[in-house]
């Protein structure tokens, strides 16, 4: 190999990478969270932990919110891909039972989810699960089963999907917060919970 070849390729080597700051940011709002709870964690603490300053965090998150709601959404894309993984969507009805109850299931297992809907942060979250963002990763994975229960003559007419969304939302969010402490501790409480509020609601 000629010799300025080998010098070119050694000073790329020597090249730093570049360094994700975003992504910084977000691993250590999530080690904040894990040490601190989402209510104690401040944006001084975040800062610290991902090693920037605090004009370069408001930089990519300009609150406290925007950056909560970076860790909602992440969260649940990947429940959702997971949800896709296993679910027929062509089932209609029995398929968004499945469906909601993987999100309680797997909600449950993630541990900034967890977090996340504590007491102390239940109220933020649930104010961010109603925001564009997420609403819009709730249609990515209902309406499809949404039309195929439509289809299948399965499904309410009188309702807006946006409607129906919500209502399996709120079902989800108080199962997943408050499912325990009013006997919905198991997966077979819940899908009980499910076949006889969820169901009857969203039938013709």
């Amino acid at each position: 190999m000629p010799e300025a070849t080998k010098r070119q390729k050694s000073a790329r080597a020597e090249v730093p990478k570049r360094r994700n700051v975003r992504e910084d940011i977000y691993g250590a709002a999530l080690a904040s969270f894990e040490q601190q709870g989402v209510r104690g964690t401040l944006m001084e603490d975040v800062a610290r932990q991902a090693g920037v300053s605090r004009p370069a965090i408001y930089y990519y998150f300009p609150d406290k919110d925007a950056l909560v709601l970076e860790v909602i959404v992440r969260q649940v894309r990947e429940i959702h891909r997971r949800i896709r993984e296993r679910i027929r969507v062509e089932d209609g009805l029995p398929a968004m039972i499945e469906a909601s109850l993987a999100t309680i299931r797997l909600s449950g297992e993630n541990q900034y989810l967890q977090l996340l809907t504590r007491p102390d942060s239940a109220g933020l979250t649930a104010r961010l699960a109603e925001s564009d963002i997420v609403m819009g990763l709730q249609r990515e994975l209902w309406y499809p089963m949404l039309e195929a229960a439509r289809d299948r003559g399965e499904l309410r007419t009188d309702r807006h999907f946006d409607d129906v969304i919500r209502w399996i939302t709120f079902l989800e969010f108080s199962l997943i917060t408050s499912g325990e402490v009013f006997g919905f501790a198991t997966e077979a409480d819940c899908r009980e919970a499910l076949a006889a509020y969820l169901v009857p609601a969203l039938r013709p």
